[in-house]
């Protein structure tokens, strides 16, 4: 045993595929790998529309609660300036219609100071105020006849025309 024995190197068709086989599984993993890639990319891209759709409601709506705010603003603008007007009318009217010092009845003419009406022995039912025909009082005096219409104290005339201001309040409490 003194030589050692060489033996030759032989390749058998077996020991690699054959390049059919390596085409196909290099074109498997070519197709997950794009697959993949693809998937990525339908993914990242269905996130953007998302968001944009989410940027675009949310600047629908600021934009809206904006357009809602000044529409708000300008109501109520206009509202304070209606009622401010509608307050100086009726101010201006009470003031022209006030009644002077001297002529405020004392109670010793029979009247009552907090009515300036005179006091009747039935309450309600003096005649002299009350036309002939059971209609409105008549030539009551305005003070007498203010009433509370809508939180706002309105005067009514004594005339039988209707007040302007009357008017304008009751239109206003049909529009609440």
């Amino acid at each position: 045993m003194g030589q050692p024995v060489v033996l030759p190197k032989f390749e058998l068709p077996g020991d690699k595929p054959h390049w059919a086989i390596r085409a196909a599984w290099i074109t498997g993993v070519l197709l997950v790998v794009s697959v993949v890639v693809l998937g990525a990319v339908i993914s990242h891209h269905r996130n953007l529309e998302t968001q944009a759709d989410i940027a675009r409601s949310e600047a629908i709506a600021r934009v809206k609660a904006e357009a809602d705010a000044k529409v708000a603003a300008i109501a109520a603008v206009a509202k304070a300036q209606r009622e401010a007007e509608l307050e100086a009318k009726v101010a201006a009217r009470l003031a022209a219609q006030a009644i002077p010092a001297t002529t405020v009845p004392s109670p010793s003419d029979g009247t009552d100071p907090t009515t300036l009406a005179p006091k009747s022995a039935k309450a309600g039912h003096n005649r002299r105020y009350h036309s002939s025909h059971g209609g409105r009082a008549m030539g009551t005096h305005p003070i007498t006849t203010a009433s509370k219409t809508g939180g706002r104290s309105a005067v009514k005339s004594v005339s039988n025309k209707p007040d302007a201001i009357d008017e304008l309040l009751r239109k206003m409490d049909r529009t609440k």
